[in-house]
């Protein structure tokens, strides 16, 4: 056996497992995303495995059964099957993936079975022509590189004219490494078809064509890859959208029934005198404030979601003002004390989040503060240490239990059944400052007061 034939024997091994871990890739993205393509392009991959190892193993025989014998017709056919199926299974999953739909399970089986008969076709010729060497390699070569070659090459082709509108890495990453590769394939067909009219050239990189078939099918597989998930980011980020869009569409359009339904019942407290009544109607005035504040948190934070950042000098301490205005008329607020510095202190940062921010932390504490202490107080601090900057509100109201502290930045969670709150406030908070690239968290003891701190990074403008 000969150096070469060592290498190319070495090459196909390779080639084979590489191809087994990509078809085990795409089965396991099969799995999580449920895409059809992703399991025809697995099922790609283990076939192009099978034509590597048949094809080395049909070159080990070669070197026991220096003469052609069954095992050795069997095994060329079977690799060249598995190199059309691969085709045809590349071709069909591409085509799911570019038209977003399931190929007919009757055409995939039917080009399947063209495949098998292209092989089998194969088989009888290299039979018949089992004396004529250069003819073999034609057949068995030279003629499925052609066919692979053309596969990939128009593969990549019909990705251009219908995705042009697709920027995306993955997907030219995938074209070129489709359009080289069916390229490069024509190099083993014409190997094989110039000794048959008798032209004598020598190809002096065709030792290198291993590797650069090995490089090529890595470039696919990783063009596979990024373009699935570039697709999966782009549908979750529409899917977010839609869902933020609905989120404030429907809390904006349920505030207006809302306040009819308020107005409705303060006229009954006016003109119904009596005392039954009158408190039923309190109740349900109480039920609907309630999910009037539910329907504000919610719009808050679809107003947050849909908000662009937008740095600018902020003054801490209007901000703090403005909102102490908002909330001056909730329920407790005039008998708890606001504490904060008047300096005026400047920071760089998104107004909208800074506002959402202090006045979630300042109505939470107001709500759930303890007005039966000797002197109730919320503190507001900013703090700038180095690069960052910290919002500091702390209050002596009731405090949070230990096993609730965890849960409380949770959407809609809620620590009791007597909760007043929607449970989305410390969700917006963390949420804003996540925006900002910031953290939030809470220093509480239950009866005795909390500390919220949110650490921001101290932007430029």
């Amino acid at each position: 056996m000969s150096e070469l034939s060592v290498r190319i024997f070495s090459q196909y091994l390779i080639q084979g497992i590489w191809s087994i871990i990509l078809g085990l890739l795409f089965f396991y993205t099969f799995r999580i995303y449920k895409r059809h393509y992703l399991k025809l392009w697995s099922w790609c991959w283990w076939a192009f495995a099978l034509y590597m190892l048949t094809s080395g193993l049909n070159l080990y025989a070669s070197w026991v059964y220096p003469v052609q014998n069954p095992i050795r017709i069997a095994l060329s056919t079977i690799s060249i099957g598995f190199a059309y199926i691969q085709v045809s299974l590349l071709l069909i999953g591409t085509w799911e993936l570019i038209r977003n739909r399931k190929f007919y399970s009757g055409h995939l089986r039917i080009i399947l079975f063209i495949a098998v008969f292209l092989a089998l076709l194969s088989s009888i010729l290299f039979i018949e022509n089992a004396d004529g060497q250069d003819l073999r390699f034609f057949i068995r070569v030279s003629f499925r590189a052609l066919i692979t070659g053309a596969g990939f090459f128009i593969t990549g082709l019909w990705m251009i004219t219908n995705l042009s509108h697709d920027k995306s890495l993955g997907k030219r990453l995938l074209i070129i490494a489709f359009l080289i590769y069916g390229a490069e394939q024509f190099n083993y067909f014409l190997l094989g078809f110039f000794p048959l009219i008798n032209v004598d050239i020598s190809f002096p990189y065709i030792q290198y064509l291993g590797l650069l078939d090995f490089f090529l099918e890595a470039l696919v597989g990783m063009g596979m890859a990024i373009w699935l998930l570039e697709n999966e980011r782009r549908d979750l980020e529409k899917a977010n959208e839609d869902l933020d869009n609905f989120f404030y569409s429907t809390s904006h359009d349920l505030r207006s029934p809302i306040a009819s339904i308020l107005g409705l019942i303060g006229l009954g407290k006016v003109h119904i005198k009596d005392d039954t009544a009158l408190e039923f109607f309190e109740k349900i005035e109480g039920r609907v404030d309630k999910l009037d504040a539910v329907i504000n948190d919610i719009l808050s934070y679809a107003k947050s979601v849909k908000h662009h950042l937008k740095i600018e000098p902020l003054n801490f301490v209007q901000i703090i003002e403005e909102v102490k205005t908002a909330l001056e008329f909730n329920e407790g607020a005039s008998q708890i004390e606001l504490q904060y510095d008047h300096s005026g202190i400047q920071v760089f940062s998104d107004k909208i989040k800074i506002t959402t921010i202090l006045h979630n932390l300042i109505s939470n504490s107001i709500k759930y503060h303890d007005l039966h202490k000797e002197k109730p107080f919320i503190k507001v601090d900013l703090i700038k240490e180095g690069g960052r900057v910290s919002i500091v509100v702390q209050d002596n109201g009731s405090g949070i239990k230990k096993e609730n502290q965890g849960k409380i930045f949770d959407m809609f969670y809620r620590a009791s059944g007597n909760s007043v709150g929607s449970g989305l406030g410390l969700y917006i908070v963390k949420e804003a400052a996540h925006k900002l690239n910031g953290t939030v968290k809470v220093d509480s003891e239950y009866g005795k007061g909390s500390t919220f701190t949110v650490s921001l990074p101290s932007m430029a403008p």
